[in-house]
């Protein structure tokens, strides 16, 4: 069964060829794990015959009998998740919408406002900037001593 989750994961996002190889990899090394453990805890290692030909009969009849429904299962899930994550996203979008929507004007002069100031602050300040530049200037070669080309 878990197989199955993982295995409508997969086609439900679409890994690819080398990913599900992959991961398949993976996953059969870690269930082996696991069943090697079960099996320690449940037989003390002693390996028997039909230990092993009872797991793969009841493989074999889980995936010809209810994988076909765990699969229809998850994948509705997954399709639930999918539609409840729009849904949110949508809930979450419509106020942010809406306080955009109000939040036009008020920005439309403040932007206007600030580009006002601006131009009025330029126009009054760099005036004097330049005179203040031009008399540090004037200052500054009155301190030097003349040049002399010699």
């Amino acid at each position: 069964m878990v197989f199955d989750l993982y295995r409508s994961f997969r086609r439900w996002q679409d890994f690819g060829q080398i990913l599900t190889f992959i991961g398949d990899v993976i996953f059969s090394l870690i269930s082996i794990v696991i069943l090697f453990y079960f099996f320690e805890r449940a037989n003390a290692l002693d390996f028997r015959f039909y230990i092993i030909w009872g797991s793969l009969l009841g493989l074999g009849l889980y995936l010809k009998i209810f994988s076909v429904f765990t699969l229809r299962a998850c994948f509705g899930f997954y399709r639930l998740i999918s539609y409840l994550a729009k849904l949110i996203h949508r809930s979450i979008k419509i106020p942010i919408r809406g306080l955009v929507i109000i939040m036009r004007p008020p920005y439309a002069i403040l932007h206007w406002l600030s580009l006002l100031l601006y131009r009025i602050g330029e126009v009054i300040l760099l005036k004097r900037a330049r005179r203040v530049k031009r008399r540090l200037r004037n200052w500054w070669k009155g301190l030097l001593p003349p040049r002399t080309n010699g």
